[in-house]
C-alpha cells in the first residue's frame, strides 16, 4: 500500500469499525469515574475558564492541566482506558468512563506494575518486595507548546517508553520542552508490561472470544486504545488527529515496529519514529503450550505458569504432578486460579531474583494483531502500515549493560573494552537498523531513513572514570537530546555531561529536534524545520548510495551521510580479523554477537581460540 493514500482514515470508520474490534467480545463491566479528590465542581470550572489556559473539554469531560517552568502546557495522567483490574485483567482495554466537573490532569503517571529498577527509580515500593507500580494504570499525559494560533493544528508525537516490555514507565518523560521549542503535540502513554500485558491461556477468554479479544496481546492493544484516544481527543488540546507520528526507543522502538506491522494500528499514525528498536513476534503456542508438548511452549508459557503456581501453593510437589493435576482442572478453575494471583506474587513466578528483565513470551502471532508471518518476510512483502520512517540505533550501544562489571578491563584496556563492546553493538544495528532497512526500501513508495548516533563527550567521573569511553553513545544516551532534557535516560545527566562540552551537546541537540519535527510536520527529514542543517538523505539499497545519517557533534565530524551497509557476514569478517589482548574475550564477544543469529556456527566457535573457549 501506498503511504500517500493510507493517511486519509474516515473518523466515522475509525470510531465505529476500529473501536468495535477493540471491544470485541470483551466485559461491559463498568469501573468507578476518577477519584473526586481530583474533581473541582463545575461551577468552579466555570470560575477559572476565563483566565487558565490549561482548562480543556474532551469526550469524558473537562480537565486542568499545568503551566510548566519552560511555559509549556502540561496535561498528565488522563485515563484512556478503564483501569485493567479484577475482571478487566488479561481483558481488551475498556473506554473510559466519563466524569463530572473538572479533572486535575496535573499528577504524574505512575508505572504498570515491575521490579524495581533503575527505570522505576523515585517510585516507592512500601511493602520491600521489590515490585513497584499498580495495575490501575493505563493513562497518558499531553504536553502542548504555550502559544498556539487560533484554528491551527499541530502535529502530534506519540511517545512510546522502552524497559524490555517489563519495566519502565511514562512518567518519566516531560515532553514539554520538544513541544514548546518544535510546536508540536507531544503524548506520552502507559502500557502494560510482561506477563500481565502479554498472556494467553483459553480459560482466560470470555465465551466465544475471537479476534484481538483471544490474541493475548493486551498491551500492544493498549497502545492501539490510546491511539483512538487521540483520534478522539487531541484536537482539543491543539493537535492534528491527520498527522500523528509514532515513536520510541529501545523496546518502545520495537513497539512502533509492532503498530508498523498490526493491521489493528493501520490508519491511526501517519509517521514512525524507531530508535534502537528491531522487530519480533512469538507462535501463540509458544505461549501456551508445555515445554515438553510436541509443538513446545516456552518455559514461562501460561501452562507452566500454572504447573509453578500449584507447586508453590502445595497442591503438587512437582512439575510433573502439577502437570497431571493441571490436566484434570476445568477452565473455570483455571480461569479462577488465575485470576485470584495479587499482581507481586504472579511476577515473582517468573524471576524469584526480582532482575528488571524477565523472559516471558510477548507479541503473538494471532492473526489479528500480528499476521501469521514472519515479521521480517512481512516487511519485504509490502504487506504493513506504509508510512514514512526513521531506523536508527547508537555506536556504543551494549557499553550500557557492560561499563560496572567491567571497570577495570576499561581502566586497564580501554582498546579490548571497545572492541569488546563494538561487536554486539553493530549487530545491534544489524538487527534494528540495515536488515530492516533493505527490506523496506524497495517495498513501500514512503521514505525510509536511518540513523547512527555517535555523541561521546562525557565527563570523567567522581571516581576517575573516563565516562566517554564507559558510556560513549551508549543505548538510551540520544533520548535527553530528542526530549532536550537532560536526565532523560539511564544514568542521570550530572554523571554524563560537563560544561566544556555542553555547547556541543545543545547545538546536536537542537539539530536532532529540527529533524524529528520536521519529519512530524511533512514525513521528510531534509534539513531540518529552519532548512539549515546537512540534508539528510533516504535509505538506498544499492553499494555507494546513501544509507545512514551520522549524529554527533562539530568536534567529531558532524553531522553527516555515511554509504555503508552491515550484514551479518561483513560484522562476521570484521570480528574474525580482530585481534584481542584475552583470548576469552574473543569467546565472549563471540556469543554475545552471534549467539542467537543464522551467523552462530558451534563448530566454529569450538575451535575460535586456542584450547578452547571457556564459556558458553
Amino acid at each position: 500500500m501506498s503511504y500517500k493514500n493510507t493517511h486519509q482514515p474516515l473518523k466515522a470508520f475509525l470510531s465505529v469499525v476500529a473501536l468495535a474490534a477493540l471491544l470485541l467480545a470483551c466485559s461491559q463491566e463498568q469501573n468507578s469515574a476518577p477519584q473526586s479528590s481530583t474533581m473541582e465542581s463545575n461551577s468552579a470550572a466555570t470560575e477559572s475558564a476565563p483566565t487558565d489556559p490549561t482548562l480543556r473539554s474532551i469526550a469524558q469531560g473537562e480537565l486542568r492541566g499545568a503551566v510548566q517552568a519552560d511555559g509549556s502546557l502540561a496535561w498528565r495522567n488522563i485515563p484512556y482506558a478503564q483501569p485493567p483490574v479484577g475482571d478487566l485483567r488479561w481483558k481488551l482495554p475498556q473506554p473510559p468512563e466519563p466524569w463530572t466537573g473538572v479533572y486535575e490532569a496535573s499528577e504524574t503517571i505512575q508505572p504498570c506494575v515491575q521490579f524495581s529498577s533503575s527505570l522505576s527509580a523515585g517510585i516507592a515500593d512500601p511493602d520491600g518486595d521489590g515490585i513497584v507500580g499498580s495495575e490501575d494504570c493505563l493513562y497518558l499525559s499531553v504536553y502542548a507548546p504555550s502559544d498556539i494560533p487560533e484554528g491551527e493544528q499541530l502535529p502530534v508525537m506519540y511517545w512510546i517508553f522502552g524497559g524490555g516490555n517489563n519495566s519502565g514507565y511514562a512518567g518519566d518523560y516531560n515532553g514539554g520542552e520538544l513541544a514548546q521549542s518544535q510546536d508540536v503535540i507531544v503524548v506520552t502513554v502507559n502500557y502494560r508490561l510482561g506477563s500481565l500485558g502479554w498472556f494467553y491461556h483459553p480459560a482466560i477468554l470470555e465465551p466465544g472470544a475471537s479476534g484481538a479479544a483471544a490474541s493475548g496481546n493486551w498491551s500492544t492493544v493498549d497502545t492501539i486504545a490510546g491511539l483512538l484516544w487521540v483520534q478522539e481527543n487531541i484536537a482539543a488540546f491543539g493537535g492534528d488527529a491527520d498527522n500523528v507520528t509514532i515513536f520510541g526507543e529501545s523496546a518502545g522502538g520495537g513497539n512502533v515496529m509492532s503498530l508498523v506491522t498490526s493491521p489493528m494500528a493501520e490508519g491511526l499514525f501517519h509517521r514512525a519514529i524507531v530508535q534502537s528498536g528491531g522487530i519480533d513476534t512469538t507462535p501463540l503456542a509458544e505461549g501456551v503450550n508445555y515445554v515438553d508438548d510436541d509443538v513446545p511452549g516456552h518455559e514461562h508459557s501460561s501452562r507452566e505458569i500454572i504447573n509453578k503456581i500449584l507447586v508453590r501453593d502445595g497442591r503438587a510437589p512437582d512439575r510433573d504432578s502439577a502437570k497431571e493435576l493441571q490436566g484434570l482442572m476445568s477452565d473455570e478453575e483455571i480461569r479462577e486460579l488465575l485470576y485470584s494471583q495479587d499482581a507481586a506474587s504472579f511476577l515473582q513466578l517468573y524471576n524469584p531474583e526480582a532482575a528488571r528483565n524477565y523472559p516471558a513470551p510477548k507479541k503473538f502471532m494471532d492473526g489479528t494483531v500480528f499476521v501469521e508471518q514472519d515479521p521480517l518476510d512481512q516487511l519485504a512483502s509490502g504487506d504493513y502500515n506504509q508510512v514514512p520512517i526513521i531506523l536508527g540505533t547508537n555506536r556504543d550501544e551494549r557499553r550500557i549493560y557492560l561499563y560496572a562489571a567491567m571497570a577495570d578491563l576499561i581502566r586497564n584496556d580501554p582498546d579490548e573494552y571497545i572492541r569488546f563492546a563494538h561487536y554486539p553493538s553493530i549487530q545491534w544495528k544489524w538487527r534494528g537498523v540495515d536488515n530492516l532497512a533493505r527490506r523496506m526500501a524497495p517495498a513501500q513508495d514512503a521514505p525510509v531513513y536511518a540513523f547512527r548516533f555517535d555523541w561521546d563527550e562525557q565527563r570523567i567521573s567522581d571516581a576517575g572514570m573516563d565516562m566517554s569511553i564507559a558510556i560513549g553513545a551508549a543505548h538510551s544516551t540520544e533520548m535527553a537530546f530528542i526530549f532536550g532534557d537532560w536526565d532523560v535516560g539511564f544514568i542521570p545527566g550530572d554523571a554524563l555531561y560537563h560544561e566544556a562540552t555542553n555547547p556541543g551537546r545543545d547545538e546536536l541537540s537542537a539539530a536532532m529536534m529540527s529533524y524529528w519535527s520536521n519529519f512530524a510536520y511533512t514525513g521528510e527529514t531534509d534539513r531540518g524545520r529552519d532548512g539549515d542543517l546537512p540534508v539528510w538523505q533516504p535509505w538506498q539499497n544499492g553499494e555507494g548510495n546513501p544509507k545512514t545519517l551520522i549524529l554527533d557533534s562539530a568536534n567529531d565530524g558532524g553531522i553527516r551521510m555515511m554509504d555503508e551497509e552491515v550484514t551479518l557476514e561483513s560484522i562476521k569478517a570484521q570480528f574474525m580479523a580482530e585481534t584481542w589482548s584475552d583470548p576469552q574475550n574473543r569467546c565472549r564477544t563471540y556469543l554475545s554477537t552471534f549467539g542467537g543469529t543464522e551467523a552462530f556456527d558451534a563448530d566454529e566457535y569450538a575451535v575460535l581460540i586456542e584450547g578452547g573457549c571457556a564459556v558458553r
